[in-house]
């Protein structure tokens, strides 16, 4: 039998509420049974995650349910979907997200056709009966584009600042070297730190108008649901980014990647009345050990940048940071 053309990868850890839905988007995609496959990871679930998802899929040509016995982590279970699959490209979908009809025959037909390494597109967040489109940060469309080149754009937002896993498609390719593959070390801001890598080791990309990748906020076992400190995790994402930036002759790569780091302890210290007192402790201290790569000037530079408003509320961690330059 031949192989199929696209895998949808979709990682499901007690998703029973949500992942019939998301299967059934999948049948509406205008693809052919051969073309699609489709890849469910039950990353230890303790409901019927397993048995909707056989039932829903029973008449799918290529089809495989993989079964971990204890939970891995979206990371993990991304993988083992992405060394499974049989396509030459992929795609990863959450089992609580879905595709609008005919979404995937449109990103699909764009990548065959600009031969580009993995293609985009923007994202419509679902609160509720609410939609709000989040749009890709680069405005040229439809046409093959160098990654290196939509990494810094000023201070503003760029496509390393928009990681939604399920915004695109990716030529399997990628995985040979492992820039597909998701780092397993995190549990959350794991997609920052893929997408980051994607825009750094690929070559070329695409970004559609093609508004058809739905993810759904407000889930109850959402990550911002209850701060803990898979919270943190941001931190070595972050830090791992900075490190592979500097392997690259152009230091705004870093200053952008510091930048990141900066902003989203920001984000999480506005927070600060939901955290343990011992997590507030390790988010000041991991975010000062994360930045003592950088230079005094690379430090100076990136909160020139900043508002005062969010320079303030950075103080304990710039205190702490001038705490370990004077040890």
């Amino acid at each position: 039998m031949p192989d199929p053309t696209l895998s949808v990868i979709i990682p499901a850890h007690n998703a029973e509420p949500f992942i019939a839905e998301t299967l059934l988007s999948l049948r509406c995609q205008d693809l052919s049974p051969e073309e699609l496959e489709i890849v469910v990871v039950n990353d230890g679930s303790a409901d019927a995650t397993a048995e909707i998802a056989g039932g829903a899929c029973r008449s799918v040509k290529h089809f495989q349910l993989i079964a971990n016995e204890q939970p891995s982590g979206v990371s993990a279970a991304r993988n083992t979907g992405l060394r499974a699959a049989a396509g030459d490209y992929v795609t990863f979908l959450d089992a609580d997200d879905w595709f609008a009809n005919g979404h995937l025959r449109v990103l699909l037909d764009a990548i065959i056709r600009l031969g580009v390494d993995f293609v985009r597109c923007d994202q419509i967040q679902a609160t509720g009966k609410t939609r709000q489109l989040r749009r890709a940060p680069v405005f040229r469309r439809n046409e093959a584009l160098h990654t290196h080149d939509y990494i810094v754009h000023g201070w503003t937002q760029t496509m390393v600042d928009f990681p939604n896993t399920n915004t695109g498609v990716f030529a399997h390719r990628l995985a040979d070297d492992g820039t597909l593959f998701f780092d397993e070390s995190l549990y959350s801001a794991e997609d920052r730190e893929w997408n980051w890598r994607l825009m750094l080791e690929a070559d070329s990309f695409a970004v559609l108008d093609a508004p058809g990748a739905y993810y759904r906020r407000g889930v109850g076992d959402s990550l911002t649901a209850v701060y803990n400190e898979t919270q943190l995790h941001f931190i070595p994402s972050c830090a791992k980014t900075i490190a592979q930036t500097r392997r690259y002759d152009n230091p705004a790569f870093t200053l952008k990647a510091l930048h990141n780091l900066f902003a989203l302890a920001d984000i999480h210290l506005q927070r600060r009345a939901e955290m343990p007192r011992n997590l507030y402790r390790r988010l000041v201290d991991g975010v000062a050990e994360a930045s003592a790569t950088a230079a005094p000037d690379e430090v100076d530079e990136v909160f020139r940048s900043f508002r005062p408003e969010r320079v303030r509320r950075l103080r304990p961690i710039t205190r702490r940071m001038e705490a370990k330059g004077e040890a």
